[in-house]
């Protein structure tokens, strides 16, 4: 593998008008700000509940009742008593009572209701829930995109510029998000010797609209010509630096980087991709639903999110960047093996990458292999946890 970047992907590229679109958008929406989403039918307001400005909800509190509503995800309905499927999908919840805070709130966030779990029944009354449309499912996108809790207020409104000197439109979300992705180019490169592997150097990647860096951890030389022996390793902040006992993300980490290095070569790909993709701030909600007795798996549910968040297009971005083409892949979790497989990047194998459970993790791990599909041989390391109040 060459030892130099490659001068051509320094070049800088302009970023198109949905990543800005994108990127200014989820900017509004992290700082409390009503936010126009505009389709070729009509034009809404929205904010995401978890941060909205008092202001700015006056704003909606003072709208028509009956063109306003709020967005949760089908996994949040469920776990507030509605009757819906759940995955994949988005509800309008409306109520006549009007908008007050603290229901907002309670509907939003499973950890400011009193048993962390469900709303209290005379609230869930004054509510009813819906179809969502279209533009409704890429709002929950977007706020999803921002790492927020995936609840929106909306409200329909004819004229965009009195809302808000910014807006954007439905159709560009899904594609902002996407480029944003495809868009990733090596900005720098630095030979960083390790602990486990002094012959490593890391290589960073950034978006054209300025987002967040993904790097690449280059160990030895890899033959691009036969397969390279890789791992993914999404970002873990508490795991990684803090060494956590609560997941096996630090010992993972480590461990395919000294298994790379005996190997010869390898590549890790750490990517920005916290808490499976729902970012630190509600990994740390997970954590606290944990405590209160859920699994990983629920937990993750009961925030409104899926199970798992997270997108490998930039992981098979930075592949392709880096010249490789099929690859021995480190991991436990076959929905990796697909998702680079569907990308174009052959796996030729999977490489097992077991770590040893403690008392702190053992039920994170029964749970990833029992509900998440892992691949764990139970006989030598995850046994059942006594109580599901473990991670």
């Amino acid at each position: 593998m060459n030892t130099a970047i490659n001068q051509s992907s320094l070049k800088p590229r302009l970023a198109s008008e949905c990543l800005i679109q994108v990127e200014r958008s989820v900017s509004e929406l992290r700082r409390g700000r009503a936010l126009p989403i505009t389709s070729d039918r009509n034009a809404r307001l929205i904010a995401a509940i978890e941060t909205i400005d008092p202001e700015v909800l006056e704003q909606f509190q003072a709208a028509p009742a009956s063109s306003t509503y709020v967005l949760i995800t089908g996994q949040r309905a469920k776990r507030l008593g509605f009757n819906a499927p759940e995955h994949e999908t988005i509800y309008r919840l409306s109520s006549p009572n009007g908008l007050p805070i603290d229901e907002l709130r309670a509907i939003t966030d499973p950890i400011w209701s009193k048993d962390r779990a469900t709303l209290p029944t005379e609230l869930l009354t004054n509510w009813s829930l819906s179809a969502c449309d279209e533009v409704d499912a890429m709002c929950i996108k977007l706020i999803k995109h921002a790492e927020l809790l995936p609840a929106a207020i909306v409200t329909d409104i004819k004229d965009t510029t009195n809302a808000s000197p910014w807006s954007v439109e439905s159709n560009q979300i899904l594609q902002g998000i996407e480029q944003q992705a495809r868009s990733l180019q090596v900005v720098s490169e630095a030979k960083v010797p390790l602990e486990d592997a002094e012959r490593a150097r890391i290589v960073a990647f950034r978006p054209t609209d300025g987002g967040t860096e993904h790097l690449a951890i280059v160990v030895g030389e890899p033959d691009l010509t036969q397969p390279v022996l890789i791992r993914m390793h999404s970002e873990c902040f508490t795991g990684d630096l803090l060494g956590s006992l609560r997941c096996d993300c630090g010992p993972q980490l480590r461990g395919a980087i000294a298994q790379m290095a005996q190997a010869g070569s390898g590549i890790l790909l750490y990517l920005a991709q916290e808490g499976r993709g729902i970012g630190l701030i509600n990994k740390l909600r997970a954590y606290q639903l944990q405590d209160a007795g859920l699994d990983t798996v629920d937990a993750n549910l009961a925030l409104g999110f899926e199970e798992d968040e997270r997108d490998y297009l930039p992981a098979a971005q930075m592949l392709q960047l880096l010249g490789v083409k099929s690859v021995r892949l480190m991991t436990n979790n076959p929905r990796k093996v697909q998702a680079l497989n569907n990308l174009g990047i052959e796996v030729v194998e999977r490489v097992a990458h077991v770590m040893a459970a403690n008392q702190h993790n053992s039920g994170y791990l029964f749970t990833k292999g029992t509900r998440g599909g892992h691949l764990f041989n139970f006989s030598q390391s995850p046994k059942p946890p006594k109580t599901r109040n473990q991670d």
